[in-house]
């Protein structure tokens, strides 16, 4: 009985620390996605005429309230281009925010945002500088994970109670135990975001990661950035894309370390 005992004990820290490797895992392969997305500008061209940001851009430009009502309404390679600088210069850490410029209708050079827009977008920045280093952290935790599920069993003829716990804590869970535990926590996260609402979360998310006396909540009216992403709506499908991309990745990685631990 007492060997049971510690064989669900195993088993418990066996699911435990696959969790875990998962967790790991998924962080690394969003951070893999969001640089390939990055080179496409988020596949903002994709998302323009799917959310049909034209039409947002239509209707507020000509009535924005920053003297930007110049602005070129009908020149989608134009929106494409300026969403493609912000992109790049918030992964430069800021640089040239406050330089990304416009060309009206009159042919006079106009900057594109304004300095609570540029503020906004330079905390943004500030804040891809610190989630590098986490990730580069969870590279390490990933890494180690990896060792341990990967290191080479010893050939015991006999396994003793000891040896086999060991060796069922390293071997990685069935499928239907990842499944399992996936859907669990993908429920979760639905349920959570199906009774605050998306908009509600994201909206607290960012009072809780940007400084209280910086502006980030921005009115179409009053914002070409607001308006060119139609916010928050290009967030969530930008989030859906990064998250369907890391997830082909990390099950890749983990049907290789189960295939290469069933050869060992």
């Amino acid at each position: 009985m007492n060997f049971k005992n510690k064989m669900l004990k195993a088993l418990f820290f066996r699911q435990l620390i696959w969790c875990v490797f998962a967790l790991a895992l998924l962080v690394f392969a969003l951070g893999i996605s969001w640089q390939v997305s990055k080179t496409s500008s988020f596949l903002y061209g994709f998302w323009y005429q799917t959310l049909d940001i034209q039409q947002v851009i239509n209707k507020s430009v000509p009535k924005n309230s920053q003297g930007k009502r110049d602005f070129p309404t009908d020149d989608s390679q134009l929106h494409e281009k300026k969403f493609a600088d912000i992109v790049q210069a918030i992964h430069q850490h800021g640089d040239g925010l406050a330089e990304i410029r416009y060309v009206n209708l009159l042919g006079i050079s106009r900057k594109l945002l304004t300095p609570s827009e540029v503020l906004h977008l330079q905390d943004v920045a500030n804040l891809l500088d610190s989630i590098s280093h986490y990730w580069w952290g969870n590279l390490f935790l990933l890494l180690s994970l990896l060792v341990f599920y990967c290191r080479k069993l010893k050939n015991y003829t006999a396994l003793n109670a000891r040896q086999s716990l060991i060796k069922s804590t390293r071997k990685l869970p069935t499928g239907k135990q990842k499944f399992l535990t996936l859907a669990g926590f993908v429920l979760c996260i639905a349920a959570l975001l199906g009774i605050l609402g998306f908009t509600e979360v994201f909206y607290y998310l960012h009072t809780v990661v940007f400084p209280a006396n910086h502006q980030w909540f921005f009115y179409y009216n009053d914002s070409l950035m607001a308006s060119l992403m139609k916010a928050p709506d290009i967030f969530a499908a930008i989030a859906m894309q990064l998250v369907v991309v890391a997830l082909l990745i990390a099950a890749g990685v983990d049907s290789l370390v189960s295939r290469y631990q069933q050869k060992l």
